[in-house]
């Protein structure tokens, strides 16, 4: 805002004639904004918005700032500064916010894969050797606690107890059994 030595009274004057439709006292008063704008204008980097942009922004934030000013409540100088940098900060999130939310259109595109007979024939090949592997692999106690866990859905420690095995016993015959059950490459 300029330094010049402006009243309160004078700018609570300007601002009531403002209100009330006086182009002149609105010029006034953006006159004393024009350079609190440009310095705080200069401090922003917004994506697809130029300085005169911002100095819009600024210029539409003060005049909106005049219109929601209740006279005589506050000092008009401190809540018109307060609206503009508000504003450009509003201004700010609402840029990154939207960034956040852009979708990639190769997402978009991409196309949902049909199962075809192969697949499921190989889906069900490999469910048939795992089984295979399950009973020619795991003593009963294991067969017991996975079947129970993966299958059934049930908690480690209700397997355990119909099991007659303590659960910290159940946890390490279940790991054995998973250890067992995974491919050479990838065993522990």
């Amino acid at each position: 805002m300029n330094k010049d030595n402006t009243s309160k009274a004078t700018i609570e004057a300007l601002v009531e004639s403002a209100k009330a439709g006086d182009t002149e006292s609105m010029e006034l008063i953006l006159e004393k904004f024009k350079y609190f704008i440009m310095k705080h204008g200069k401090k922003y980097i917004i994506p697809s918005h130029d300085f005169e942009d911002l100095i819009q922004h600024g210029f539409l934030s003060a005049i909106r700032a005049v219109q929601l000013y209740r006279l005589g409540s506050n000092n008009f100088i401190t809540y018109c500064n307060n609206s503009i940098i508000n504003n450009f900060k509003a201004l700010l999130k609402g840029h990154i916010k939207h960034y956040r939310e852009v979708q990639d259109e190769g997402i978009l595109s991409i196309q949902v894969y049909d199962f075809t007979l192969e697949d499921e024939v190989i889906a069900h090949e490999e469910t048939q050797r795992l089984l295979k592997d399950v009973k020619e692999k795991l003593s009963i106690d294991e067969k017991h606690i996975i079947t129970g866990v993966y299958l059934q859905g049930r908690t480690l420690k209700e397997v355990a107890a119909t099991c007659n095995i303590n659960y910290r016993r159940a946890v390490e015959i279940k790991r054995q059994a998973l250890n067992k059950l995974r491919p050479p490459a990838y065993r522990k």
